[in-house]
């Protein structure tokens, strides 16, 4: 089944074409110039028989110069040294020739019939002197038919080696013509292989080029339809990296259109005011939500100035938060007043972030003449606050509704135990003892509550001073002796010489809070433990106890007014449920944290953070 191609493989091919065609064209260059070689190689090869043919030639003539008529009998009438050396030479041109032509057949049997030649004239040449110095008559009839015939084998023998010679001087002569005819076949190779390889080239590259150009064109297109909420073109055709990118950037843009659309449902369902603005502050979008908060359409809204709806003594809060939001501080939410078109104020949570535009300078970012949007979201909290209000006030009237007749009851159970009032009933003097209690325990509750409303309202008092552990650690222990010997528990503190900032009073009332807790929910004969750890910046300090431990969902909750473990302990020892709450809110306004860790069955380990004396 065919596969569509890659862009890779494309441009692989883009290259590897002309690259072939290279490569071809190289090869058939390589075999030109091989032949080309192979011709001057003939050519040198013909000089170097033409050599031998003229020394062969040479020497034959000199021979027949000097031993091959009558009148040269008279001179050499025996064939002496020179003519032995001269007789070599001709035998080793002979053989030279011969070795040089064995891979020619017809030059070689000619050389073969040359040294036959040879060897008859040189017994011919013998015969002739025998008779010579036999008769010692230079006109005997028997030698003139020797003459004649030596005569004859010397022409053969010369026209042997003249066409020896020929054929040599015709390739010599032709090797010219032919490396010119090979030089012109490289030229003309390396045109038309240039020509080709750029035709090729262009051709291919065309293609590609108009193939990735024509759909790159599409998916910048599709991202134009894209930002401008328009339907986005067919998908592009082929299996290439472009064709997966451009079903990629469908999907996306499916998705996208998704999230925008789910963005939309919840901007419109929203119960909280959303909203965005522009460096100058003026509205550019907002939910239905708005709508309520401001009592002006969204319509009506857009390009309103925000500081138009805001109060008179927030409006300075309101741009020192700004200038924090757009310096990039991560702000808590701030609490304002808005006025509505209608003139009723309304009290709201405002969280800002500040969207710089891409590209911009990160060195103007708190520049609001630049172009960015502000992001908001407006919680109200007028009905919230009012409430709030009115619960602080109704726990303040009770409070000290109450307080004022407890203490006259507490005084009064007091008078009655010290006798002022005379005798009483021994059932009077056995119950006296749980009524004061009791009435202690609900002027500690009514303390605690007061006290979280100090706290929760900001009106709780600090004393920070530098305060030896060693020393809380002391005056807890002695202060909780009593009831933990009364419920058979013992307490123990590591010693320790860390020293806190803190307020010295409240840090005993966490403490006394904590180890009151672990003492009750202590089984007999267990241990309450003391400890701290500290590091450069914190402390830690740790009570633990023995006890039946903490399930995983109240780590959180129990330290939630009025929240008790449910377990038989909390419910046969009692408790307000505000001990544990007391404690984080007195941690917090330290600037720390408290936290739980237990495992059932194993006690339970409550910690909190205080920071290290400077």
């Amino acid at each position: 089944m065919f596969r569509p191609a890659s862009l890779k493989s494309k441009i692989l091919i883009l290259i590897s074409v002309p690259l072939i065609v290279q490569l071809a064209m190289l090869g058939t260059v390589a075999h030109l110039q091989n032949q080309a070689e192979d011709e001057a190689k003939r050519a040198e090869y013909s000089r170097k028989i033409a050599d031998e043919v003229i020394a062969l030639t040479r020497e034959l003539v000199t021979v027949r110069t000097d031993f091959g008529d009558e009148d040269s009998l008279k001179a050499n009438p025996n064939l002496n040294l020179a003519y032995q050396k001269m007789n070599e030479n001709i035998s080793k041109h002979i053989l030279n020739i011969r070795e040089m032509t064995k891979d020619q057949p017809d030059l070689s049997a000619s050389m073969n019939t040359a040294l036959y030649k040879l060897r008859q004239s040189e017994d011919l040449m013998t015969q002739i002197r025998h008779q010579y110095r036999a008769a010692k008559r230079a006109d005997s009839v028997d030698r003139m038919v020797l003459w004649l015939k030596l005569r004859d084998v010397s022409r053969d023998l010369s026209n042997q080696v003249l066409s020896l010679g020929d054929a040599g001087k015709a390739v010599a002569d032709a090797s010219p013509e032919k490396q010119r005819q090979f030089r012109a076949q490289v030229q003309q190779v390396l045109m038309v292989g240039g020509v080709a390889n750029i035709l090729l080239t262009l051709v291919f590259g065309f293609i590609l080029t108009r193939s990735i150009v024509n759909r790159l064109n599409i998916m910048n297109d599709n991202s134009y339809r894209l930002a401008s909420n328009k339907a986005l073109n067919q998908l592009v055709s082929g299996g290439d990296e472009i064709a997966k990118l451009d079903r990629v950037f469908h999907r996306m843009a499916n998705q996208l259109r998704e999230a925008v659309s789910k963005e939309r449902v919840i901007l419109e369902n929203a119960s909280d005011c959303i909203c965005s603005f522009d460096s100058r502050l003026k509205f550019v979008s907002a939910n239905p939500a708005c709508e309520e908060l401001f009592g002006l359409t969204a319509d009506e809204m857009i390009y309103t100035n925000f500081f138009d709806y805001v109060d008179p003594v927030s409006k300075d809060e309101a741009r020192a938060y700004l200038d924090r939001v757009q310096d990039g501080a991560n702000e808590k939410a701030l609490t304002l007043t808005i006025n509505r078109s209608d003139g009723e104020q309304r009290e709201v949570l405002w969280s800002a972030q500040w969207a710089q535009q891409e590209g911009t300078d990160d060195r103007v970012k708190g520049d609001r003449s630049k172009d960015g949007i502000l992001i908001s979201i407006f919680h109200d909290v007028t009905d919230e606050r009012a409430a709030e209000r009115l619960k602080q006030e109704v726990v303040a009237m009770v409070t000290h509704d109450l307080r004022t007749p407890l203490t006259t009851v507490q005084n009064y159970l007091q008078f009655l135990g010290d006798g002022i009032y005379g005798d009483i009933s021994e059932k009077a003097t056995k119950y006296l003892p749980g009524a004061l209690r009791s009435s202690e325990r609900m002027m500690r509750l009514i303390g605690d509550l007061l006290d979280i409303e100090k706290v929760k309202s900001g009106m709780m008092e600090m004393n920070r001073e530098r305060i030896s552990l060693q020393k809380v650690f002391e005056s807890t222990v002695e202060q909780s002796a009593g009831n933990a010997h009364e419920l058979g528990v013992s307490l123990r503190f590591e010693a320790t010489n860390t020293i806190v900032n803190a307020d010295e009073q409240m840090l005993l009332r966490i403490l006394a809070n904590l180890v009151s807790n672990a003492i009750k929910f202590s089984p007999k004969g267990g241990t309450v433990k003391l400890s701290v750890k500290s590091n450069n910046e914190v402390v830690t300090v740790t009570v633990e106890d023995q006890g039946v431990g903490l399930p995983p969902d109240m780590l959180d909750s129990v330290f939630d007014r009025f929240q008790q473990a449910p377990n038989q302990t909390s419910r046969t020892r009692g408790g307000s449920g505000l001990g544990l709450a007391i404690c984080k809110a007195l941690v917090e306004l330290h600037g720390g944290k408290i936290w739980a860790e237990s495992q059932l069955n194993q006690g339970t380990q409550f910690r909190f953070e205080l920071p290290v004396a400077g």
